[in-house]
């Protein structure tokens, strides 16, 4: 089954108009219990999104984590592409959000959409040590220990 949650960070999906990550949250739960029920073995395929409007780094990073914890590897993944007439678009060639007045924080430079798309791969090996550094950077070392486990405990950052 393939869904789109698109994001974990409410404040993104509230300007996706989406409801809140939970949701999905309580749709692989039932998912995995009914699979488990039937002696099934279906997949639940997610779509996620980097880089929208009003994501930050510290939201990747909590994206990652929380996917984990549902036991994802995420493959469907997508960078932030403005697209012709959605709202998405106004705010990220606007800077504010067309509903509140707010200002919007848009990753736009090449460097930032990287930092932001990198935690997807936490579970790759060749971004294991970038992700390390850009969490220490945003001041998320407790990130560090609940997506790479025990191994940190034994090897020294």
């Amino acid at each position: 089954l393939k869904v789109a949650p698109e994001h974990t960070s409410n404040k993104v999906l509230r300007l996706m108009r989406k409801p809140t990550f939970e949701l999905f949250a309580d749709l692989k739960k039932l998912f995995d219990r009914v699979n488990r029920e039937n002696g099934m073995n279906q997949q639940l395929i997610p779509y996620f999104i980097s880089s929208h409007p009003e994501c930050h780094e510290e939201d990747m990073a909590d994206l990652a984590v929380k996917t984990k914890q549902l036991d994802f590897r995420l493959e469907q993944v997508q960078d932030f592409t403005p697209t012709p007439m959605t709202l998405a678009t106004v705010m990220y060639y606007t800077g504010i959000d067309p509903y509140t007045g707010n200002k919007v924080f848009t990753a736009k430079t090449q460097d930032e959409k990287r930092n932001q798309r990198q935690f997807f791969f936490w579970y790759k090996p060749e971004e294991r040590q970038k992700i390390k550094d850009r969490l220490i950077k945003l001041g998320k070392r407790d990130f560090i220990d609940l997506l790479f486990g025990f191994l940190e405990k034994r090897f020294a950052i």
